[in-house]
């Protein structure tokens, strides 16, 4: 075998040269039967990992970016811009003509693209999915030009055979994408959907299209495992209600927000209830991924959010209840998702919106201050509810609020009116609840519970100060101290025990302090007497605590 030498212009080239010599001299090695040799560059690297040169890859990687760029980019590119081109074409009012023609020959296009996407999908499938896609959304621009740019226009969309027609095109459109098993196409034509509906220009049909949208789009996840169909579809759908909402600018109305139709929130609700029941109902529910949780805040904060702020700016005189039946449905929501799937972030998340849902209602029942002596009690609800769930997610999120709660409140009021004395209650039962049920919630630390337990120890001596004369501040806050060593003397819990100490301690600083100053002599004298006799009461108490303990543990020491 000649080997004939060329004249190489690069390294590279060189080293591909060698390569081949030796992969021909190891075949010559195999037909004689020798012992192959493994070839080997002037660095010692074996001849596979000559084969892998970076310059090979790089050039491998040049030539699949330019095969990217040029097959697919351009053909997006190309066919996107001849849509355009031929959208901005049946645009044109074409004076003299019929204003269905325009329509008619759009439709004609439309088909002809479907047939060349048909022709040219073995050879080219690249080009055809995407003509299939233009052909789509040709077909229903030509709807919309019988109802737009035409002078006059060829029907009207409040008519029923205009919105005939667009319901066929939509038809057309969801099983030709139905049939291609192209979720891409399906999404498409569900833009299709959303868009007739925002076109239609009456509130009951663009509410009940955009529902059997909804319905269709968790239909077609379920049986095709299509899973970014329900986040697209609920989004749709906001953006839609939102178009609505606003009077429909889109048509050329002026903005503003529509409150008639009050009934229409139920829509609202009803489509994050079927879209939630829809990602409930997959496959593989025991898997909580990204999707399911991107879904579930997408519907949380999309869906309440919209609900909200509509209900907020056109529907005042319904908020109360409107909310009331928010809270009932993402509470049982969250329910429902804790019963099928133990889920912490999706329950998490339904039963915080409800709950906040329910404070929304709270504060709209409620005047200032009483209602947060409301929002205060539902803090126990939703610690309830967090020890249902098992979650700490609901206990942190819980204490965020009321503490946010307390703050509101002390910016809000001018005058203390005994508030606080129940924001102290709901401290200690929320502290004592979260240490009777740590295990269920498996908390790794207190520090929830020592929140809880400062907020108390700050909440009473402060609504005590403003209620009770100052004359009998001290006794007031010496009493809080005694019902603090009671309450370690019955649960046995030295946490109380410090708090005590605690009060006490402040006691003496507000004696020193203002008492020297500000109380009269015969109060000044007493507040001194009943601090001092309780303290060395105390005192007393728990040096003979302190001897009767040393004295157990002597015996048991002379026992053993």
């Amino acid at each position: 075998m000649t080997y004939q030498e060329s004249d190489y212009s690069s390294e590279s080239d060189l080293r591909a040269a060698v390569v081949e010599l030796c992969r021909r001299m190891r075949r010559v090695e195999e037909r004689l039967g020798l012992e192959p040799v493994e070839a080997r560059s002037h660095s010692g690297v074996p001849e596979e990992r000559v084969s892998d040169h970076p310059a090979a890859e790089m050039l491998q990687k040049r030539e699949s970016l330019e095969f990217e760029v040029g097959q697919n980019w351009f053909a997006v590119i190309g066919i996107v811009v001849m849509a355009i081109g031929v959208g901005f074409a049946l645009s044109l009012p074409f004076e003299g003509l019929p204003s269905a023609v325009p329509s008619a020959v759009g439709a004609t296009l439309s088909l002809l693209t479907f047939g060349l996407a048909r022709v040219a999908r073995k050879s080219f499938e690249t080009i055809s999915k995407y003509l299939r896609g233009a052909g789509m959304l040709l077909l229903f621009f030509s709807a919309l030009r019988l109802f737009f740019f035409g002078n006059p226009p060829a029907m009207e969309t409040s008519s029923l055979a205009g919105r005939g027609i667009l319901l066929v095109v939509l038809g057309i459109n969801l099983v030709l994408a139905w049939r291609r098993s192209s979720p891409h196409l399906f999404i498409l034509a569900l833009i299709t959907g959303f868009g007739t509906a925002v076109v239609s220009g009456s509130t009951l049909f663009l509410l009940s299209l955009t529902t059997l949208l909804v319905g269709v789009a968790g239909w077609a996840q379920l049986k095709c495992g299509w899973r970014m169909l329900v986040p697209v579809s609920f989004m749709l759908a906001m953006a839609t209600y939102a178009v609505w909402a606003t009077n429909n600018p889109v048509l050329g109305n002026e903005f503003k927000i529509v409150d008639e139709s009050r009934w229409a929130l139920i829509f609202v609700l009803i489509w994050i209830m079927g879209s939630t029941v829809i990602v409930m109902m997959r496959e593989h529910r025991e898997v909580e991924d990204a999707p399911v949780q991107i879904t579930g805040l997408l519907i949380c904060a999309f869906g309440f959010g919209l609900f909200f702020l509509h209900n907020l700016f056109a529907y005042k005189e319904a908020f109360l209840v409107s909310h009331i039946a928010a809270f009932i449905l993402f509470l049982s929501l969250s329910l429902v998702y804790w019963k099928r799937e133990q889920s912490w972030f999706s329950t998490f998340i339904y039963a915080m919106t409800g709950y906040m849902a329910l404070s929304f209602a709270l504060i709209k029942a409620f005047p200032v201050p009483e209602v947060f002596v409301a929002l205060s009690l539902q803090s126990l609800v939703v610690i309830a509810t967090a020890i249902y769930f098992r979650s700490r997610f609901i206990v942190v999120s819980n204490c965020l609020i009321f503490i946010s709660i307390l703050i509101a409140y002390t910016a809000l009021t001018k005058q203390e009116q005994g508030m606080s004395i129940g924001f102290g209650a709901v401290a200690l039962f929320s502290a004592r609840i979260l240490n009777l049920q740590k295990d269920r919630l498996a908390l790794k630390t207190d520090l929830m519970r020592i929140i809880y337990l400062v907020i108390a120890f700050f909440a009473f001596p402060y609504a005590l100060y403003y209620l009770v004369p100052g004359a009998y501040v001290v006794v007031a806050w010496a009493g809080v101290a005694l019902f603090y060593y009671a309450m370690n003397w019955i649960i046995r819990n030295r946490r109380y025990r410090w708090m005590g100490h605690l009060t006490l301690l402040l006691t003496a600083l507000y004696v020193m302090i203002v008492g020297t100053r500000q109380l009269e002599p015969q109060y000044r004298i007493l507040s001194f007497l009943i601090l001092g006799s309780l303290m060395l009461v105390v005192s007393l108490v728990f040096t003979i605590s302190r001897a009767k303990r040393k004295a157990r543990e002597g015996t048991k020491e002379e026992a053993e």
